[in-house]
């Protein structure tokens, strides 16, 4: 083992009691180098642990870099968003136009060099800390421009861009992490099963932002998540959707808050998964955000409450949920 590889070895030695649950972390995207073998995408991250007092300390020792190409390192549905990407920033960038006589114009359009876009708050929130563009004009190549991009000023088409390429970015980099972690530690990777968790929530509702975290969360820890504003497009059949989602997933994560039974699709849903449990290997976990009176069919299931609660407090009802879906046995004598 390495020198660097002893010095992380201890490190983790004194991290190991507390979680690490989450990091800071960046994204450089460079859309010259769509070419196979060529750097396209780097991702720097650190990882966080919580401390007692509800801070976060970075573990310089455990932060790590990814290098990806092009190539066959990106998924071809990864490298349509980074093309969207791409095509949402293009207008925001200057460009010139001149007559040339008649009706004849020239257009003179800037090369993206680098997009980038930062995450260093702590925990890291869905909302970039710093977004911005590298550019240049094609008749000085060696001069470049940043641009600085205000999230507040982007459209909701701009932002979904970016938010679509980042949830893909931390996936990356968890994964990079584990790796790490495995070979310095010498544990072996498991092989399991994916398992995979619906979420049923009613939309513009107290349930929809926790929904909308505990869905990121999951999907980070290699739970894959069906979740409707992720597998619901405009003209797509939404019961055909719904009914995608439930097949073959381990469970059902249901949100409920005072209006979520007056939505005819999340009682469909509820009824859906109650049925699915009855006659499958299926668990159905009520998630409160706030006090409210639970449907009668789900009273005498034990509930999980996320209201209020420290970050400590959030990590240990995200496990919980976490060992419902894997149906980890609680009994340590067994």
């Amino acid at each position: 083992m390495s020198k660097e590889n002893d010095n992380l070895a201890e490190t983790m030695k004194t991290v190991s009691p507390r979680r690490i649950s989450n990091f800071t972390f960046e994204y450089l995207v460079y859309p010259e180098n769509k070419t196979e073998n060529y750097l396209y995408l780097i991702i720097q991250y650190c990882p966080l642990v919580q401390e007692n007092d509800e801070t976060y300390l970075e573990v310089s020792q455990l932060s790590g870099t990814v290098n990806i190409d092009w190539g066959e390192k990106l998924p071809p549905e990864i490298k349509q968003k980074l093309n969207t990407l791409e095509r949402v920033v293009m207008p925001l960038l200057p460009s010139y136009e001149m007559n040339v006589g008649g009706s004849g114009s020239l257009r003179l359009q800037p090369v993206i060099r680098q997009i980038f876009c930062t995450y260093f708050t702590k925990p890291s929130t869905g909302i970039p800390s710093q977004i911005g563009v590298i550019y240049y004009f094609p008749t000085q190549p060696n001069q470049t421009t940043q641009l600085n991009l205000e999230w507040d000023s982007l459209s909701r088409s701009q932002q979904l861009a970016v938010s679509n390429i980042t949830a893909w970015v931390k996936q990356q980099a968890w994964e990079h992490l584990a790796y790490k972690i495995r070979e310095i530690s010498g544990q072996p990777a498991q092989a399991t099963r994916a398992h995979k968790a619906f979420i049923s929530y009613k939309r513009r509702s107290k349930a929809e932002p926790v929904a909308d975290t505990i869905a990121h969360r999951l999907s980070l820890q290699h739970i894959e998540v069906w979740f409707d504003k992720w597998e619901i497009k405009a003209g797509d059949s939404v019961p055909g959707k719904i009914g995608e989602g439930f097949k073959d997933s381990d469970a059902c994560l249901v949100f409920l808050e005072s209006q979520y039974s007056s939505s005819d699709w999340c009682t469909k849903e509820m009824n859906t998964a109650l049925t699915k449990a009855i006659n499958e290997n299926f668990t159905v976990i009520p998630i409160l955000v706030e006090d409210c009176d639970m449907p009668e069919l789900l009273k005498d299931l034990k509930h999980v409450y996320l209201k209020e609660l420290t970050a400590n407090e959030f990590e240990q009802k995200l496990a919980e949920i976490t060992d419902a879906i894997y149906k980890v046995d609680l009994n340590p004598y067994r």
